[in-house]
């Protein structure tokens, strides 16, 4: 099992903007059964931390290619993200394997 985060960099002042077209878009990707429960968060500079960011993290038992074959995103989905893309500068993913009991070593 993995745990996915996908962190959005915003123009200043659109922190909360693009979390809820995330929010949207992923609710699209649950509702379509493409993607596992998820959440977005934002820091808009009312919080500790760097501002103009925002991340979506979700968790998948396989790390598969959104360019497979076969794979169709919802109808309308391709809006949210060209709604998004126009109040973001930048973009990365992070992939961490998630412990679970299976996974223990002696220590």
């Amino acid at each position: 099992m993995y745990e996915l985060r996908r962190t959005y960099v915003t123009l200043p002042g659109k922190e909360r903007l693009v979390a809820s077209i995330l929010q949207r878009a992923g609710n699209m990707l649950v509702d379509a059964g493409l993607r596992e429960p998820f959440h977005v968060s934002f820091n808009g500079g009312t919080t500790p931390g760097q501002k103009q960011r925002v991340q979506m993290t979700w968790t998948a038992e396989n790390i598969e290619s959104p360019m497979r074959a076969g794979n169709q995103n919802p109808a309308g989905y391709g809006d949210f993200i060209k709604q998004r893309d126009q109040y973001t500068t930048d973009t990365w993913l992070e992939i961490s394997e998630l412990m679970n009991d299976d996974k223990l070593v002696d220590a």
